[in-house]
Protein backbone atom coordinates (compact mmCIF):
# COMPACT_ATOMS: atom_id res chain seq x y z
CA UNK A 1 0.00 0.00 0.00
CA UNK A 2 0.87 3.33 -0.37
CA UNK A 3 2.03 5.84 3.01
CA UNK A 4 -0.10 8.70 3.72
CA UNK A 5 1.49 10.09 6.63
CA UNK A 6 -0.37 12.97 8.38
CA UNK A 7 -0.76 16.55 6.76
CA UNK A 8 2.37 17.42 4.15
CA UNK A 9 4.16 14.37 5.10
CA UNK A 10 7.75 14.28 3.42
CA UNK A 11 7.48 10.57 3.02
CA UNK A 12 3.91 10.47 1.48
CA UNK A 13 3.42 8.32 -1.54
CA UNK A 14 6.42 5.48 -0.19
CA UNK A 15 5.38 2.11 -0.88
CA UNK A 16 4.91 0.20 1.94
CA UNK A 17 5.95 -3.41 2.51
CA UNK A 18 3.66 -6.37 3.46
CA UNK A 19 4.00 -7.51 7.15
CA UNK A 20 4.68 -11.22 6.46
CA UNK A 21 4.92 -13.52 9.41
CA UNK A 22 8.12 -14.08 9.34
CA UNK A 23 8.82 -10.32 9.73
CA UNK A 24 6.67 -10.40 13.32
CA UNK A 25 8.44 -10.97 16.54
CA UNK A 26 6.05 -13.05 19.08
CA UNK A 27 6.46 -11.16 23.05
CA UNK A 28 5.00 -14.43 25.43
CA UNK A 29 5.61 -16.34 28.69
CA UNK A 30 7.53 -18.97 28.50
CA UNK A 31 4.54 -21.37 29.84
CA UNK A 32 2.16 -20.10 27.25
CA UNK A 33 1.37 -21.96 23.71
CA UNK A 34 2.35 -19.67 21.36
CA UNK A 35 0.22 -18.62 18.58
CA UNK A 36 -0.19 -20.78 15.38
CA UNK A 37 0.87 -18.71 12.18
CA UNK A 38 -2.73 -18.20 10.38
CA UNK A 39 -0.68 -18.20 6.64
CA UNK A 40 0.04 -22.03 5.75
CA UNK A 41 3.59 -22.45 4.88
CA UNK A 42 4.85 -19.65 7.02
CA UNK A 43 6.20 -19.48 10.31
CA UNK A 44 6.63 -16.22 13.50
CA UNK A 45 10.40 -14.97 12.58
CA UNK A 46 10.86 -14.95 16.63
CA UNK A 47 9.34 -15.85 19.54
CA UNK A 48 10.55 -14.07 22.81
CA UNK A 49 9.83 -14.05 25.98
CA UNK A 50 10.36 -10.81 27.71
CA UNK A 51 8.90 -9.88 31.08
CA UNK A 52 10.38 -6.02 31.12
CA UNK A 53 8.11 -5.13 28.25
CA UNK A 54 4.23 -4.48 27.70
CA UNK A 55 3.94 -5.76 24.00
CA UNK A 56 2.67 -8.53 22.71
CA UNK A 57 3.91 -8.63 18.91
CA UNK A 58 6.51 -6.39 17.60
CA UNK A 59 7.54 -5.72 12.93
CA UNK A 60 9.97 -3.35 11.72
CA UNK A 61 8.21 -1.38 9.14
CA UNK A 62 10.24 0.23 6.18
CA UNK A 63 8.83 3.70 5.76
CA UNK A 64 10.32 5.27 8.86
CA UNK A 65 12.39 2.54 9.72
CA UNK A 66 11.29 2.42 13.22
CA UNK A 67 9.25 -0.79 15.44
CA UNK A 68 5.64 -1.14 15.26
CA UNK A 69 4.32 -2.96 18.45
CA UNK A 70 1.14 -4.66 19.42
CA UNK A 71 -0.41 -3.92 23.20
CA UNK A 72 -2.90 -5.44 24.98
CA UNK A 73 -6.64 -3.33 24.84
CA UNK A 74 -7.66 -0.18 26.30
CA UNK A 75 -10.05 -2.02 28.72
CA UNK A 76 -7.23 -4.79 29.99
CA UNK A 77 -6.62 -4.63 33.57
CA UNK A 78 -2.92 -4.11 32.58
CA UNK A 79 -4.17 -0.90 30.70
CA UNK A 80 -6.30 0.67 33.27
CA UNK A 81 -3.32 0.57 35.67
CA UNK A 82 -1.15 2.19 33.50
CA UNK A 83 -4.33 4.98 32.76
CA UNK A 84 -4.83 5.43 36.71
CA UNK A 85 -1.14 5.81 36.84
CA UNK A 86 -1.01 8.54 35.03
CA UNK A 87 -3.64 10.64 36.25
CA UNK A 88 -3.02 9.95 39.88
CA UNK A 89 0.64 11.65 38.70
CA UNK A 90 -1.50 14.47 37.22
CA UNK A 91 -3.65 15.00 40.21
CA UNK A 92 -0.27 15.01 42.66
CA UNK A 93 0.79 18.03 40.69
CA UNK A 94 -1.58 19.98 42.54
CA UNK A 95 0.10 19.61 45.77
CA UNK A 96 3.64 20.99 43.31
CA UNK A 97 2.08 23.40 41.39
CA UNK A 98 2.70 26.65 43.80
CA UNK A 99 6.19 25.11 43.73
CA UNK A 100 6.80 24.63 39.71
CA UNK A 101 4.88 28.28 39.29
CA UNK A 102 7.09 30.03 42.05
CA UNK A 103 10.46 28.58 39.88
CA UNK A 104 9.11 30.00 36.64
CA UNK A 105 8.13 33.36 38.14
CA UNK A 106 12.14 33.57 39.19
CA UNK A 107 13.43 32.38 36.01
CA UNK A 108 10.88 34.46 34.04
CA UNK A 109 12.20 37.90 36.12
CA UNK A 110 15.66 36.51 35.90
CA UNK A 111 18.76 38.43 33.85
CA UNK A 112 19.92 35.32 32.87
CA UNK A 113 19.30 34.48 29.38
CA UNK A 114 18.80 31.22 29.65
CA UNK A 115 17.20 31.00 32.30
CA UNK A 116 14.50 34.00 31.28
CA UNK A 117 14.08 31.65 28.04
CA UNK A 118 13.44 28.17 30.02
CA UNK A 119 10.63 30.40 32.79
CA UNK A 120 9.00 31.75 29.58
CA UNK A 121 9.27 28.06 28.47
CA UNK A 122 7.64 26.68 30.90
CA UNK A 123 5.05 29.37 31.47
CA UNK A 124 3.61 28.43 28.51
CA UNK A 125 3.79 24.93 29.03
CA UNK A 126 1.35 25.57 32.05
CA UNK A 127 -0.41 28.17 31.17
CA UNK A 128 -1.14 27.87 27.12
CA UNK A 129 -1.20 23.45 27.21
CA UNK A 130 1.58 23.98 24.50
CA UNK A 131 3.30 20.49 23.94
CA UNK A 132 6.97 20.89 24.72
CA UNK A 133 7.87 20.45 20.83
CA UNK A 134 11.63 19.83 19.49
CA UNK A 135 10.72 15.89 19.52
CA UNK A 136 10.02 14.88 15.57
CA UNK A 137 12.72 13.83 13.11
CA UNK A 138 14.21 15.20 9.93
CA UNK A 139 12.41 12.70 7.78
CA UNK A 140 8.85 13.81 9.86
CA UNK A 141 6.13 16.67 9.21
CA UNK A 142 6.93 19.89 10.20
CA UNK A 143 5.13 20.16 13.59
CA UNK A 144 6.03 22.45 15.84
CA UNK A 145 5.76 22.61 20.13
CA UNK A 146 6.74 25.13 22.41
CA UNK A 147 10.71 24.61 22.29
CA UNK A 148 10.79 24.32 18.46
CA UNK A 149 8.19 27.70 17.67
CA UNK A 150 9.95 29.52 15.27
CA UNK A 151 9.83 33.51 15.05
CA UNK A 152 7.12 33.50 11.83
CA UNK A 153 4.91 31.23 13.94
CA UNK A 154 4.41 34.76 15.89
CA UNK A 155 2.93 37.79 15.02
CA UNK A 156 2.94 40.61 17.23
CA UNK A 157 -0.29 42.81 17.16
CA UNK A 158 0.76 46.27 17.38
CA UNK A 159 0.02 48.96 20.30
CA UNK A 160 -1.22 45.50 22.79
CA UNK A 161 0.05 42.62 24.56
CA UNK A 162 -1.02 40.18 22.15
CA UNK A 163 0.80 37.28 19.95
CA UNK A 164 -1.46 35.39 17.26
CA UNK A 165 0.65 32.10 17.02
CA UNK A 166 0.14 30.41 14.28
CA UNK A 167 1.85 26.72 13.22
CA UNK A 168 1.10 22.75 13.03
CA UNK A 169 0.39 21.35 16.50
CA UNK A 170 0.39 17.55 16.99
CA UNK A 171 -1.11 15.15 13.57
CA UNK A 172 -0.26 18.36 11.94
CA UNK A 173 -3.70 20.16 13.14
CA UNK A 174 -3.20 23.75 13.12
CA UNK A 175 -2.84 26.04 16.43
CA UNK A 176 -4.36 29.66 15.51
CA UNK A 177 -5.00 31.64 18.73
CA UNK A 178 -4.28 34.68 19.41
CA UNK A 179 -3.25 35.36 23.04
CA UNK A 180 -4.10 38.61 25.07
CA UNK A 181 -1.25 38.49 28.01
CA UNK A 182 -3.02 41.81 29.99
CA UNK A 183 -5.50 38.58 31.11
CA UNK A 184 -2.58 37.32 32.80
CA UNK A 185 -2.15 40.32 34.59
CA UNK A 186 1.66 41.78 35.69
CA UNK A 187 3.33 38.25 35.00
CA UNK A 188 1.31 37.77 31.68
CA UNK A 189 2.93 41.50 30.30
CA UNK A 190 6.35 40.19 31.77
CA UNK A 191 6.25 36.88 29.28
CA UNK A 192 4.70 39.25 26.18
CA UNK A 193 8.08 41.75 26.93
CA UNK A 194 10.12 38.64 27.16
CA UNK A 195 9.15 36.57 24.16
CA UNK A 196 9.38 40.23 22.24
CA UNK A 197 12.95 40.36 23.32
CA UNK A 198 13.32 36.82 22.42
CA UNK A 199 12.18 37.32 18.93
CA UNK A 200 14.52 40.98 18.38
CA UNK A 201 16.82 40.52 15.71
CA UNK A 202 16.05 36.96 14.50
CA UNK A 203 15.48 35.95 11.29
CA UNK A 204 11.74 34.09 10.28
CA UNK A 205 13.12 30.84 10.19
CA UNK A 206 15.29 31.03 13.88
CA UNK A 207 13.85 29.39 16.85
CA UNK A 208 12.01 31.64 19.50
CA UNK A 209 13.49 29.39 22.06
CA UNK A 210 17.50 28.89 21.11
CA UNK A 211 18.56 28.24 24.26
CA UNK A 212 16.24 25.76 25.69
CA UNK A 213 16.29 22.07 24.95
CA UNK A 214 13.01 19.68 25.86
CA UNK A 215 15.81 17.59 27.88
CA UNK A 216 16.63 20.76 29.84
CA UNK A 217 13.13 21.72 30.15
CA UNK A 218 11.70 18.18 31.63
CA UNK A 219 15.20 17.79 34.05
CA UNK A 220 14.05 21.32 35.75
CA UNK A 221 10.04 19.66 36.25
CA UNK A 222 11.50 16.77 37.48
CA UNK A 223 13.96 18.27 39.98
CA UNK A 224 10.58 20.33 42.02
CA UNK A 225 8.31 16.97 41.81
CA UNK A 226 9.71 13.24 40.98
CA UNK A 227 8.60 12.04 37.53
CA UNK A 228 7.10 15.11 36.26
CA UNK A 229 7.27 16.44 32.46
CA UNK A 230 6.00 18.35 29.98
CA UNK A 231 3.07 16.08 29.26
CA UNK A 232 1.83 16.08 32.69
CA UNK A 233 0.58 19.19 32.50
CA UNK A 234 -1.96 18.77 29.70
CA UNK A 235 -3.21 15.92 31.81
CA UNK A 236 -3.39 18.53 34.81
CA UNK A 237 -4.62 20.97 33.10
CA UNK A 238 -7.19 19.46 31.06
CA UNK A 239 -8.24 17.65 34.58
CA UNK A 240 -8.57 21.18 36.30
CA UNK A 241 -10.38 22.82 33.85
CA UNK A 242 -13.05 20.23 33.78
CA UNK A 243 -13.72 19.81 36.99
CA UNK A 244 -13.83 24.00 37.24
CA UNK A 245 -15.77 24.32 34.37
CA UNK A 246 -18.75 21.46 34.84
CA UNK A 247 -21.83 23.48 37.07
CA UNK A 248 -23.67 22.10 39.92
CA UNK A 249 -27.35 22.10 38.03
CA UNK A 250 -30.87 22.13 39.98
CA UNK A 251 -32.39 19.01 40.31
CA UNK A 252 -35.11 19.91 37.89
CA UNK A 253 -33.02 20.29 35.49
CA UNK A 254 -34.01 17.83 31.72
CA UNK A 255 -31.17 15.32 30.92
CA UNK A 256 -30.56 17.00 27.10
CA UNK A 257 -29.78 19.94 29.45
CA UNK A 258 -26.98 18.14 31.38
CA UNK A 259 -25.60 17.06 28.28
CA UNK A 260 -25.22 20.37 26.67
CA UNK A 261 -23.77 21.42 29.99
CA UNK A 262 -21.05 18.63 30.15
CA UNK A 263 -20.32 18.86 26.68
CA UNK A 264 -19.88 23.31 26.75
CA UNK A 265 -16.99 22.12 29.50
CA UNK A 266 -15.76 19.28 27.40
CA UNK A 267 -15.35 22.24 24.98
CA UNK A 268 -13.24 24.26 26.95
CA UNK A 269 -11.10 21.72 27.36
CA UNK A 270 -10.85 20.95 23.79
CA UNK A 271 -9.73 24.29 23.29
CA UNK A 272 -7.09 24.31 25.66
CA UNK A 273 -5.49 21.72 23.85
CA UNK A 274 -6.20 22.61 20.65
CA UNK A 275 -8.37 19.42 19.62
CA UNK A 276 -9.47 20.44 16.54
CA UNK A 277 -11.28 18.37 13.63
CA UNK A 278 -12.43 19.54 10.41
CA UNK A 279 -16.43 20.15 9.95
CA UNK A 280 -17.87 16.81 8.92
CA UNK A 281 -19.09 16.45 5.23
CA UNK A 282 -22.84 16.18 5.42
CA UNK A 283 -22.92 18.58 8.75
CA UNK A 284 -24.35 21.28 6.43
CA UNK A 285 -27.34 19.53 4.75
CA UNK A 286 -28.09 17.52 8.13
CA UNK A 287 -28.60 20.97 9.87
CA UNK A 288 -30.04 22.38 7.57
CA UNK A 289 -32.99 19.35 7.97
CA UNK A 290 -32.73 20.56 12.01
CA UNK A 291 -33.34 23.95 11.10
CA UNK A 292 -36.57 22.65 9.22
CA UNK A 293 -37.81 20.82 12.09
CA UNK A 294 -37.11 23.69 14.54
CA UNK A 295 -39.48 25.92 12.09
CA UNK A 296 -42.11 22.97 12.27
CA UNK A 297 -42.08 22.63 15.70
CA UNK A 298 -42.83 26.17 15.96
CA UNK A 299 -45.21 26.58 13.66
CA UNK A 300 -47.16 23.48 15.07
CA UNK A 301 -46.84 25.19 18.84
CA UNK A 302 -48.02 28.22 17.88
CA UNK A 303 -51.15 26.82 16.23
CA UNK A 304 -51.82 24.72 18.84
CA UNK A 305 -52.25 27.78 20.89
CA UNK A 306 -54.29 29.53 18.64
CA UNK A 307 -56.36 26.30 19.28
CA UNK A 308 -56.38 26.84 23.03
CA UNK A 309 -57.89 30.50 22.63
CA UNK A 310 -60.41 28.86 19.50
CA UNK A 311 -61.79 26.28 22.08
CA UNK A 312 -62.35 29.12 24.81
CA UNK A 313 -64.30 30.94 22.22
CA UNK A 314 -66.26 27.78 21.61
CA UNK A 315 -65.12 27.94 18.12
CA UNK A 316 -64.32 24.74 16.12
CA UNK A 317 -60.48 23.53 15.40
CA UNK A 318 -58.41 21.85 12.65
CA UNK A 319 -58.53 18.78 12.34
CA UNK A 320 -55.95 15.64 11.16
CA UNK A 321 -56.60 14.75 7.49
CA UNK A 322 -56.57 11.45 6.88
CA UNK A 323 -54.11 12.05 3.81
CA UNK A 324 -51.12 9.19 3.70
CA UNK A 325 -48.07 11.37 2.66
CA UNK A 326 -45.44 11.21 4.89
CA UNK A 327 -44.95 15.11 4.85
CA UNK A 328 -48.45 15.89 5.79
CA UNK A 329 -48.75 13.33 8.28
CA UNK A 330 -45.64 14.74 10.28
CA UNK A 331 -46.57 18.37 9.65
CA UNK A 332 -50.34 17.18 11.50
CA UNK A 333 -48.37 15.50 14.21
CA UNK A 334 -49.38 17.90 16.95
CA UNK A 335 -53.24 17.92 15.64
CA UNK A 336 -56.06 15.20 16.54
CA UNK A 337 -58.88 13.25 14.24
CA UNK A 338 -61.98 14.27 16.82
CA UNK A 339 -62.31 18.12 18.50
CA UNK A 340 -60.05 17.68 21.31
CA UNK A 341 -60.60 19.05 24.96
CA UNK A 342 -58.76 22.08 26.04
CA UNK A 343 -57.53 20.45 28.54
CA UNK A 344 -55.71 17.85 26.02
CA UNK A 345 -54.43 20.91 23.89
CA UNK A 346 -52.74 22.44 26.92
CA UNK A 347 -51.29 19.11 27.72
CA UNK A 348 -49.84 18.97 24.36
CA UNK A 349 -48.75 22.99 24.52
CA UNK A 350 -46.92 21.76 27.27
CA UNK A 351 -45.54 18.69 25.52
CA UNK A 352 -44.39 20.64 22.49
CA UNK A 353 -42.92 23.29 24.44
CA UNK A 354 -40.51 20.78 25.96
CA UNK A 355 -40.02 19.21 22.28
CA UNK A 356 -38.91 22.13 20.94
CA UNK A 357 -36.93 23.40 23.86
CA UNK A 358 -34.68 19.78 23.72
CA UNK A 359 -34.18 20.04 20.02
CA UNK A 360 -32.78 23.50 19.95
CA UNK A 361 -30.77 22.56 23.09
CA UNK A 362 -29.62 19.53 20.05
CA UNK A 363 -28.82 21.81 17.28
CA UNK A 364 -26.74 24.40 19.56
CA UNK A 365 -24.72 21.44 20.49
CA UNK A 366 -24.30 20.21 17.30
CA UNK A 367 -23.66 23.71 16.09
CA UNK A 368 -20.33 24.49 19.10
CA UNK A 369 -19.27 21.41 18.50
CA UNK A 370 -18.88 21.07 15.19
CA UNK A 371 -15.06 22.00 14.41
CA UNK A 372 -14.07 20.67 18.03
CA UNK A 373 -12.82 17.02 18.87
CA UNK A 374 -14.55 16.31 21.90
CA UNK A 375 -13.71 12.76 22.38
CA UNK A 376 -9.56 13.19 22.29
CA UNK A 377 -9.59 15.29 25.93
CA UNK A 378 -12.18 12.19 27.28
CA UNK A 379 -9.59 9.77 26.50
CA UNK A 380 -6.35 10.56 26.78
CA UNK A 381 -6.56 13.62 29.17
CA UNK A 382 -9.66 14.51 31.33
CA UNK A 383 -9.04 12.10 34.35
CA UNK A 384 -12.68 9.96 33.57
CA UNK A 385 -13.88 10.16 37.75
CA UNK A 386 -14.12 14.16 37.75
CA UNK A 387 -17.05 12.69 34.79
CA UNK A 388 -18.82 10.27 36.99
CA UNK A 389 -18.63 11.63 39.82
CA UNK A 390 -20.49 14.74 38.29
CA UNK A 391 -23.17 12.87 36.55
CA UNK A 392 -23.54 11.21 39.91
CA UNK A 393 -23.76 14.54 41.65
CA UNK A 394 -26.24 15.90 39.13
CA UNK A 395 -28.09 12.25 38.70
CA UNK A 396 -27.08 12.17 34.61
CA UNK A 397 -26.97 8.96 33.08
CA UNK A 398 -23.37 8.08 32.44
CA UNK A 399 -24.00 6.56 28.93
CA UNK A 400 -25.30 10.23 27.84
CA UNK A 401 -21.39 11.26 28.19
CA UNK A 402 -19.39 8.40 27.91
CA UNK A 403 -19.25 6.03 25.47
CA UNK A 404 -19.73 2.17 25.66
CA UNK A 405 -15.88 2.07 24.82
CA UNK A 406 -15.20 4.63 27.38
CA UNK A 407 -16.90 3.39 30.07
CA UNK A 408 -15.46 -0.41 29.14
CA UNK A 409 -11.96 1.52 29.14
CA UNK A 410 -12.15 3.11 32.60
CA UNK A 411 -14.05 0.29 34.95
CA UNK A 412 -11.69 1.40 37.66
CA UNK A 413 -13.07 4.36 37.94
CA UNK A 414 -16.94 3.89 38.08
CA UNK A 415 -16.66 3.33 41.80
CA UNK A 416 -16.01 7.09 43.20
CA UNK A 417 -18.39 8.83 45.20
CA UNK A 418 -20.46 11.84 44.00
CA UNK A 419 -17.89 14.36 46.09
CA UNK A 420 -14.90 12.98 44.74
CA UNK A 421 -12.54 15.70 43.43
CA UNK A 422 -9.39 15.79 41.31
Amino acid sequence: GLFRGRGLHPKMGCIKKRVMPEDITINCATSAIVPRCPIPGHRWGAVVSDPEVTWLAMWHENIMGSNKYVYLAASSSFKGKSDRDKYEKARKLKHFIDRVRAAYTRRINSKDAAEKQLGTAMWIIDVLALRVGNEKDEDEADTVGCCSLRVEHLVFIKDTHQITLDFLGKDSMRYFQTIDFDTYGELGVKVYNNIFSFCSGKKPEQDVFDLVLPGNLNRTFTDIMPGLSAKVFRTYNASITLQKELPDLPEATVTKEKEVAYNRANREVAILCNHQRSVPKGFAAAFEKLQEKHLLLRKQLKELRKMAKALVRGEEVRLKSDSADKEVRTSEAHLWTKAPKLDAVKERIKLWTEKLAAHELNMRNKDDNKEVALGTAKINYMDPRITVAWCKRVECPLERVFAKTLREKFPWAMSVPPDWEF
